[in-house]
C-alpha cells in the first residue's frame, strides 16, 4: 500500500496510506488529507489509484501550484520517493512494494550515519541546522539533524557519501563505492554539489530529504 508522509519544515506531522481510489488533499476538513493552511486551497490536488495500482496526481486550482520534485505540474504519474510540495507543506510519496533499502537494516548509529566532527557550540547555529528525513526502509521517517561539521552517509565499503556543512550551506560528496549517490534521481559528480531544501537523496538505496 502506498503512504503520503506529510511534512512541514523538515518536522513530519503525519503518515496516510492511500486506500482510497481517490485522495483528495486540501484545506477543506473533509479532505482525505487535510492540511490547515491559508496557503493551501480548499482541495489542491486529487490522487487517483487506477486498476494497474499506478498513482495519478492532478493539480485542482491555478491560483494554488502544486510541484512534484520541484516543478509545477498538473498532472502527473507519481513514482517512489516523488515529493509534492502544496504550499509550504510537502507530502512524500512511498510505495511499500518498491522498499529499496529492505536489506539495509536498522541503521547503525557507527555505520550508516557518522559525525566526523565535534558538534558546532552555537546555539544560533544549531538552530538553523538542516536535517534528514528518511523516506524508506526499517527506519522511515527518521529524521537526523545536521548539526555538525561532516556527516557520513552509507555503509562502510559501500556506497558512501559525505554532507559538510559550511557558511553558505550544506554540500554533498562522493566517497566510494560502485554507485554515486543521487539528487533527485540525478548522479552528482566528483566535485561537491550545494543541497537545496526539499532535494531527495539516495545512497545505497535509502533515500533521503534534505530541508534547511
Amino acid at each position: 500500500m502506498a503512504k503520503l508522509t506529510l511534512s512541514f519544515k523538515g518536522r513530519v506531522i503525519d503518515v496516510f496510506h492511500i486506500e482510497r481510489d481517490k485522495t483528495e488533499i486540501g484545506r477543506n476538513d473533509d479532505c482525505t488529507i487535510p492540511i490547515d493552511s491559508l496557503a493551501i486551497a480548499p482541495v489542491q490536488a486529487v490522487i487517483t489509484r487506477n486498476d494497474d495500482q499506478s498513482y495519478l496526481l492532478q493539480a485542482q486550482e491555478e491560483a494554488f501550484p502544486v510541484l512534484v520534485n520541484h516543478e509545477k505540474t498538473e498532472q502527473t504519474t507519481l513514482n517512489h520517493g516523488d515529493v509534492i510540495q502544496v504550499g509550504k507543506h510537502t507530502l512524500s510519496f512511498a510505495e511499500d512494494v518498491m522498499d529499496l533499502s529492505a536489506d539495509l537494516g536498522p541503521i547503525p548509529a557507527n555505520d550508516q550515519l557518522t559525525d566526523e566532527n565535534e558538534p558546532i557550540e552555537s546555539d544560533e547555529s544549531k538552530s538553523k541546522s538542516g536535517v534528514l528525513q528518511i523516506m524508506n526502509g526499517d527506519n522511515f521517517g527518521r529524521i537526523i539533524p545536521l548539526n555538525r561539521n561532516m556527516t557520513r552517509i552509507g555503509h562502510a565499503g559501500g556506497d558512501c557519501a559525505m554532507i559538510a556543512r559550511r557558511e553558505n550551506g550544506y554540500f554533498i560528496t562522493f566517497l566510494e563505492g560502485p554507485n554515486p549517490p543521487r539528487i533527485n534521481r540525478k548522479p552528482i559528480g566528483n566535485q561537491a554539489q550545494l543541497l537545496t531544501d526539499g532535494d531527495i537523496i539516495d545512497v545505497g538505496g535509502t533515500q533521503m530529504q534534505f530541508h534547511d
